[in-house]
């Protein structure tokens, strides 16, 4: 009868102990799921004034940014039209956090431009996409005052520029970037708590308000 009793304890401690391995196992499972979906961002310098300033804090979607060759499938997913994204990946206007394409010990941060075979220049203060002059009122600190192209932006790769055009290492300096380079896309500012948005991101248009195709 002791015995069995000393059993019967021993088979509670071993669920009980067991339960919390299952639920530590499942937490960092999640844990991890989740940090490759999402990722906090700290902004570092002023290349992306007035959109985004030094130290502000932001959160960074991974999970549309994951390449995945699909092959003859692409088309059964959703929204997927650019490259081999799981979704829809970049697009005209979005702010992405990437890799630069030297040595830094920081990820950087810039709107895209230019897609893979866009035509684009940057001439007298202007920025054109094949050659149509973008409005970029909205999101500019300052027009750019150099030049740049004409070009045309190669397969999987992107044109970025820091909307303090003058004051940010970018793709005017170092060329489009690969889409292997791309961490994600900035799709919330959630420090400094007064400054709390999601309109980070935006399309770009011309100055009669049309979207670019």
């Amino acid at each position: 009868m002791v015995e069995a009793d000393k059993l019967d304890r021993m088979r509670l401690q071993y669920g009980a102990l067991r339960e919390i391995i299952e639920t530590a196992i499942l937490g960092l499972i999640v844990f991890l799921l989740a940090r490759e979906a999402v990722q906090n961002f700290q902004v570092e310098g002023r290349s992306m004034q007035p959109t985004l300033a030094s130290s502000e804090l932001v959160l960074v979607n991974k999970i549309g940014y994951w390449e995945v060759d699909l092959g003859p499938f692409d088309a059964l997913l959703p929204g997927r039209s650019n490259g081999d994204f799981l979704l829809s990946g970049p697009h005209r206007g979005s702010v992405i956090i990437f890799r630069p394409p030297y040595q830094s010990a920081h990820d950087f941060v810039k709107r895209v431009i230019g897609m893979p075979g866009d035509m684009v220049e940057v001439i007298r203060g202007r920025v054109f996409v094949n050659g149509v002059e973008l409005n970029e009122n909205e999101y500019i600190f300052e027009p750019p005052s150099y030049q740049w192209g004409p070009a045309v932006i190669p397969p999987e790769h992107y044109f970025v520029l820091g909307d303090n055009r003058n004051s940010s290492q970018d793709s005017h300096a170092f060329g489009p970037i690969h889409e292997d380079q791309i961490v994600g896309e900035v799709m919330f500012r959630w420090f400094p708590f007064d400054k709390i948005s999601s309109d980070i991101s935006l399309q770009t248009t011309d100055y009669e308000g049309n979207i670019l195709p």
